[in-house]
């Protein structure tokens, strides 16, 4: 079987249906009957405007909800097969790995290389596991030049890598990214994503990640999910996400530059265009060809 036909026919890692929640003491509902299933595999992008829910979509994944943040949850939320309201977030950490906005507030041990050990020691790792897993990790990063070094010494990329790092140190087969390119300069997130994508190939890390970066995740993700209000508005490739500029609209989320000069193109009526362009590279091939067209 392909691997690709294989990964289809795999149990989702994420399968959330009709997730409500709101957090305690709040009368409104954050999240409000989201459902999807994300296999194996995937590298999924999540989009939508400040409070849309996003964070606590992610936070929903390894059991902070509702085990830490209270509050009210109702529907089912299974990741890895487990049932995150029966399974502790220590145990459903095996599974899924977080990295959040600020690396500062996740990384706590001394050393770098002390905290990519923690995760594995945590699990039960021997030390010469755990040692070998960090060592693994921020090679794959290229931060192992860091590992003596103080976490709170490093930059704003080098933090992000190493909360990466540390989250993939147990080898997780989910690795969820919430806003963790937010504070970062644009080379910073190019390499963010490259990483990401890396691990997706490599090793077969899901990826879900986060972010405002439409133009980045166009070319990465093999799917969208725009979330609108608590609402989940669509779940669709990127270039048939992206086509429907008008829910885009409506949850107040950009597209691609490069989409937008497509679309106003088309809107003049004198160039159309066979699939929808989402870099600047199809944009400009598709011009070509309307030149070499219109010389002939």
């Amino acid at each position: 079987m392909p691997a690709e036909a294989a990964a289809d026919a795999a149990p989702p890692i994420v399968a959330l249906e009709g997730v409500r929640y709101r957090y305690p003491a709040s009368p409104d509902w954050v999240l409000r009957g989201v459902s999807l299933a994300i296999r194996p595999g995937e590298f999924v992008g999540l989009v939508g405007s400040t409070g849309a829910g996003k964070s606590t979509l992610c936070l929903a994944l390894n059991g902070l909800i509702p085990h830490y943040h209270r509050g009210r949850f109702e529907g089912t939320a299974r990741v890895g097969g487990r049932d995150t309201r029966q399974a502790t977030v220590a145990e459903l950490s095996a599974t899924v790995g977080l990295v959040f906005q600020d690396g500062d507030a996740q990384l706590i041990m001394s050393s770098v290389e002390e905290e990519c050990r923690l995760g594995p020691l945590a699990q039960g790792w021997s030390r010469a596991e755990a040692r070998a897993a960090a060592a693994r990790l921020l090679q794959t990063l290229e931060v192992a030049h860091l590992a003596r070094r103080s976490p709170r010494a490093l930059s704003g990329g080098q933090k992000q890598r190493v909360a990466i790092a540390a989250a993939m140190a147990t080898e997780p087969a989910l690795l969820v990214l919430d806003e963790a390119t937010s504070e970062l300069d644009a080379l910073m997130v190019a390499k963010i994503f490259e990483i990401c994508a890396r691990l997706n190939r490599d090793l077969g890390t899901t990826i879900l990640i986060v972010s405002h970066e439409v133009e980045l995740l166009a070319r990465y993700a093999d799917r969208l999910l725009l979330l609108h209000e608590g609402l989940l508005l669509l779940d669709a490739p990127p270039r048939e996400a992206f086509a429907r500029a008008d829910l885009f609209e409506r949850a107040g989320v950009r597209l691609p530059q490069a989409t937008e000069v497509a679309l106003a193109l088309a809107a003049t009526g004198h160039l159309t265009w066979p699939t929808l362009p989402l870099t600047e590279e199809e944009v400009v091939a598709g011009l070509r060809r309307a030149m070499s067209r219109g010389g002939q």
